[in-house]
């Protein structure tokens, strides 16, 4: 007797026979984890990987990954003190940020990811860059064309809660981020609008627009002692004052005068601030510089003639600020800046803090001059 098999019957035998090649994809990793205790797990998924390590700002040294036999990465760390920190993991050498979290730092060279770690920060409880409920203001992106460098160029403001419900106007900061930085990092890395939101609800500081331009001006990156980074500080100056600042006071309700405007930065941004309010004298009347200093190349040659009547510059500055920490490795420079100032007779506020190079320090400064600014 002659059986009759279905064409979809064979189909199906044949496919149950063959090998199971795919399987089914694996969950994703958790990381970071954070321990109530403050203890961190990190995780990372690499299995061709031959070495793995942990670098973040929490740690003195690079700590090591293990490799389980799924190919899975990770190391427990901690307990952490509270604050916001860069991280990142050295895969093979190459540093990569971590892609099971999607807070980023903000950089044009290395990439690193951000953690935040809860509880009371330099006696501030809760921190004043951690988002509290509180009214918050608004963070606009935008673009302006610079005169200077003949392109359209990018900038991130911060308008005070409130701004779009009244016809008021306002003082403007300008703050400017370091080396390989961009327009994002004040407010990512920095938490400046989180700060100024608590700090404004706090009634410990004005009301104010603050504007977060991009730094680097297209022409390469010098070591900072150099003759060549000198020579871009001009530019970055005329082109804030030039072309961004009146660009800003045409779209947004800002106040006139230097007396309502000040400048700020950190790093790169702390010199580009200093010799912007030196240059362009008539612009600002607060300064703060917050690890960095002027080169003496840059005073004996492009601002020797300001430096060398004290009495004007005493007259022009409602505040000259500086900050930084001993462990800086721009320490010994930034104290010889000081020193410089003082012998001149330069009137000017210092903070020596503990710490090193690092955002918890910019953001720690942010925190004391905005306390200061248009009062």
């Amino acid at each position: 007797m002659r059986q009759f098999v279905s064409w979809g019957s064979l189909l199906l035998a044949s496919l149950l026979s063959l090998p199971v090649l795919a399987q089914a994809p694996r969950p994703a990793l958790d990381s970071p984890e954070i321990a109530p205790d403050r203890r961190v797990t990190f995780r990372l998924r690499a299995p061709l990987a031959t070495k793995v390590e942990l670098s973040g700002q929490f740690l003195k040294a690079n700590q090591p990954m293990e490799k389980d036999a799924s190919g899975d990465w990770s190391v427990t760390v901690g307990p952490v003190e509270p604050n916001l920190y860069p991280y990142h993991f050295v895969v093979d050498g190459l540093n990569v940020a971590d892609p099971g979290n999607a807070a980023l730092f903000p950089n044009e060279r290395f990439k690193s990811s951000l953690i935040d770690i809860p509880g009371e920060v330099l006696g501030q409880n809760p921190p004043l860059h951690a988002v509290q409920s509180v009214p918050h203001g608004e963070l606009h992106y935008g673009y302006f064309q610079s005169k200077v460098l003949g392109t359209t160029r990018p900038y991130v403001v911060y308008t005070p809660p409130g701004y779009d419900k009244s016809k008021a106007k306002y003082p403007v900061l300008y703050l400017v981020s370091g080396t390989t930085d961009t327009e994002e990092t004040w407010y990512r890395a920095g938490r400046a609008n989180f700060i100024l939101d608590n700090l404004i609800a706090q009634k410990k500081a004005v009301p104010m627009i603050v504007v977060m331009p991009y730094g680097y001006m297209m022409r390469g990156t010098f070591p900072r002692n150099s003759p060549q980074a000198g020579e871009l500080l001009p530019l970055f100056a005329d082109e804030l004052v030039h072309s961004l600042r009146p660009h800003i006071e045409a779209h947004y309700r800002t106040l006139p005068g230097r007396e309502h405007r000040g400048i700020a930065g950190f790093s790169r941004g702390g010199t580009q601030s200093m010799f912007t309010a030196f240059r362009h004298v008539d612009h600002f009347a607060w300064v703060a510089s917050y690890a960095s200093y002027i080169p003496p190349v840059v005073l004996e040659t492009q601002l020797a003639e300001v430096f060398a009547k004290p009495e004007q510059i005493n007259a022009r500055y409602r505040l000259f600020w500086l900050g930084v920490g001993r462990s800086d490795f721009l320490y010994p420079e930034a104290e010889a800046f000081n020193r410089m100032l003082t012998d001149k007779g330069i009137r000017h506020t210092e903070l020596i803090t503990e710490g090193g190079h690092t955002w918890m320090n910019a953001r720690h400064y942010l925190i004391e001059t905005a306390q200061r600014f248009f009062k």
